[in-house]
């Protein structure tokens, strides 16, 4: 895909949920003076803009087998792949492997001093 189709689909998929996409998943939008996380696919609302939207998805754990047969041979009884859906379409918004019983892994929130993008620390 060239860089002009990419911009003609950032351009419409921005206008479809309201506001700009945030990788291939997950759109931000204003709302009620808020920002707020949304799935990119169908504009359902993951959670406010500040914190991870894994935390507004549902999740489907699996073996690590299931992501590769080379992994079968791995800790398959103490490590997991978490699959973050929106709970409105079942797009895939993220996959994480962790360790069995480990909390979900925070992986970025809005940095409210630029408006960008940060990594959880």
């Amino acid at each position: 895909m060239s860089t002009i189709d990419d911009a003609r689909g950032a351009a419409a998929l921005e206008a479809a949920v309201g506001g700009p996409a945030i990788g291939d998943a997950v759109a931000l939008r204003r709302e009620g003076g808020e920002t707020i996380a949304a799935c990119a696919e169908c504009g359902h609302v993951l959670g406010p803009a500040d914190r991870d939207p894994k935390l507004g998805a549902v999740v489907r754990e699996a073996s690590i087998a299931k992501l590769s047969p080379l992994n079968a041979v791995g800790m398959t009884e103490r490590l997991v792949a978490r699959h973050f859906h929106c709970p409105e379409c079942a797009l895939l918004l993220a996959v994480n492997v962790q360790q069995k019983g480990d909390p979900i892994m925070l992986e970025w929130r809005l940095d409210g001093g630029s408006g960008g993008a940060g990594a959880e620390g």
